[in-house]
């Protein structure tokens, strides 16, 4: 492993790291960051291609272990943090310890994150090689690697990173320099009609928004759209109406409960069968190891995997069954979210980490700290498995070796896994969990889901039926329930940045052409997001 490779795989892994945990927790959207990081690739081995002697090989390599800490980060910014809202006594009890934040995080990201390197070893050869599967975004990075020799993208990238940086110095200032660009514009004040009350516009002046609503495009701006005016035309008017014996924050958390509840109907309803496909599909004679020049390291994988899993869970006092139990079904999931991500290059981590953790609720004695494990453990090695067989389609395609490609994922995992819970802690404890900074929608949805089935007896069940019946109408005509509670439930500066950039997106003929210099905003202000929470 040449010392230039390791240091900027070092570098790119924390840079992902970094990146996605702050993402993660300010949006409800976790979008992979391996093409953004190819393209970081391309430009580092311009600069020293004197040190390197197969340019493409070598920006895969960083490349893919770079994409693993991010995947981690996202599954940690979207289900640990649950804890917080669930049980702040014992979150905030972590964060006064930063040692001990830093170890939980750690242990678990380094657990899962290795469950999910295994799987991935198990089912490469049969999703790769057997099924041909396309893993969309492994061949997307390795189209970008492939043409590095474009100087058009790499200016671009700069030009986006650079233009952004100095428009975030100008807006926060730099030292004794006062930044003078404002950071928001009000554009309406709140005002009330009969039933009906339009809240304050307020545009903020965030980059990343903007970049990241490109990106994703209508997939985000619709239902975050449909979130804003159903609440203007549609919940508070009923509020309004027929509930004013509840308070506000009574009445929207136990709509969105509803919410919540009818997506988790709905992957109740579906998910089984595909779990019960997977599931026999394990135990097909197709289904080998991925062939291995050392079949004991294999081996000693697999026993290092078991005994971090079972010191973990002994450490947070499982029972033998509960740990029996997400053992089988995380590996399980984290196989069928591994198919979906080889055909349509998207990972749903949310409905396998709930069709995991509401039963182990009912099943086992399960306290509030256990049942986030449970969803974090099988939301990171479902993620890491998916990004793992990304990284081993770009192997597949470029010829090289799965060993080689292996020591770098190991390598990716293990920086993340060490400085996942040092950003973790200096993000929380600057921004606070549930600001607009860090509103944490995910892990909100997940606590609303968790007070549901914990707390039942205490709700309004008309208002939770109502949410219910509004979530399964979004799912029946292919609105994202989750992302409509962004528009619901976020503060409506986020929703409108997101908006902003999904509609630029449809004025340019080729979104694609654009990502480069997008990828290039969307990295400087994460950048400075993280400067400033450090200093």
């Amino acid at each position: 492993m040449k010392i230039i490779i390791f240091l900027v795989a070092t570098f790119l892994s924390f840079f992902s790291t970094a990146v996605m945990s702050y993402v993660s927790m300010a949006i409800p959207i976790g979008p992979w960051i391996a093409p953004t990081l190819a393209l970081f690739a391309i430009i580092i081995f311009k600069v020293f291609s004197k040190f390197v002697s197969n340019g493409s090989q070598e920006m895969i390599l960083v490349t893919v272990a770079g994409s693993v800490g991010g995947i981690l980060a996202t599954a940690l910014g979207f289900y640990f943090t649950t804890l917080y809202f669930v049980d702040p006594i014992t979150f905030n009890s972590f964060m006064e310890s930063p040692r001990y934040f830093i170890f939980v995080v750690g242990f678990l990201s380094l657990t899962a994150g290795m469950f999910g390197i295994l799987v991935a070893n198990i089912v490469e050869h049969k999703l790769i090689v057997a099924d041909k599967l396309a893993f969309p975004v492994g061949e997307l990075v390795y189209k970008t690697i492939s043409a590095y020799k474009s100087v058009k993208k790499s200016i671009e990238l700069l030009i986006g990173f650079l233009a952004t940086g100095l428009f975030c110095v100008l807006q926060d200032g730099l030292w004794k320099i006062n930044g003078f660009i404002p950071r928001a514009l009000t554009l309406f004040s709140k005002t009330t009609y009969s039933i009906f009350t339009i809240p304050a516009v307020r545009l903020d002046f965030w980059p990343m928004l903007w970049a990241l609503g490109f990106v994703t495009g209508h997939v985000v701006a619709l239902p975050l759209a449909v979130g804003v005016l159903s609440k203007i035309l549609l919940i508070q008017p009923i509020y309004v109406l027929a509930f004013k014996d509840l308070t506000w924050m009574e009445y929207i958390i136990t709509f969105c409960s509803g919410i919540v509840l009818s997506t988790a109907i709905f992957g109740f309803i579906k998910t089984p069968q595909s779990l019960f496909k997977s599931a026999r599909g394990i135990f097909k004679k197709d289904l080998t190891v991925a062939k291995s020049s050392n079949k004991n390291f294999n081996l000693l994988e697999m026993m290092l995997v078991f005994f971090l899993f079972f010191s973990f869970t002994d450490y947070f006092k499982f029972s033998f069954l509960s740990k029996t139990f997400v053992l089988i079904f995380s590996f399980i999931c984290a196989y069928q979210l591994a198919i979906i991500a080889g055909k349509i290059g998207l990972a749903p981590m949310g409905k396998f980490a709930t069709f995991v953790m509401v039963p182990a609720m009912f099943i086992f004695p399960l306290n509030y700290t256990q049942i986030v494990l449970v969803a974090t453990f099988v939301g990171i090695c479902g993620g890491v498995a998916c990004d793992v067989l990304f990284g081993r389609k770009i192997a597949h395609m470029a010829n090289i070796p799965v060993d080689t490609i292996k020591k770098y994922q190991y390598l990716g995992l293990i920086v993340s896994a060490a400085f996942a819970g040092v950003v973790f802690w200096f993000l929380i404890n600057h921004f606070q969990l549930g600001s607009d900074q860090l509103f944490a929608l995910r892990a909100q949805n997940r606590w609303m889901l968790i007070n549901t089935l914990k707390n039942s007896k205490t709700l309004n069940y008309y208002v939770l039926i109502l949410g219910t019946i509004f979530g399964l109408i979004l799912s029946k005509v292919k609105v994202s329930p989750l992302l409509v509670l962004g528009g619901l439930f976020m503060p409506i500066n986020i929703t409108l940045g997101l908006v902003i950039g999904g509609i630029g997106a449809l004025f340019v003929k080729d979104k694609q052409e654009w990502y480069p210099f997008w990828s290039g905003v969307y990295a400087s202000n994460s950048i400075w997001m993280l400067i400033k929470a450090i200093l």
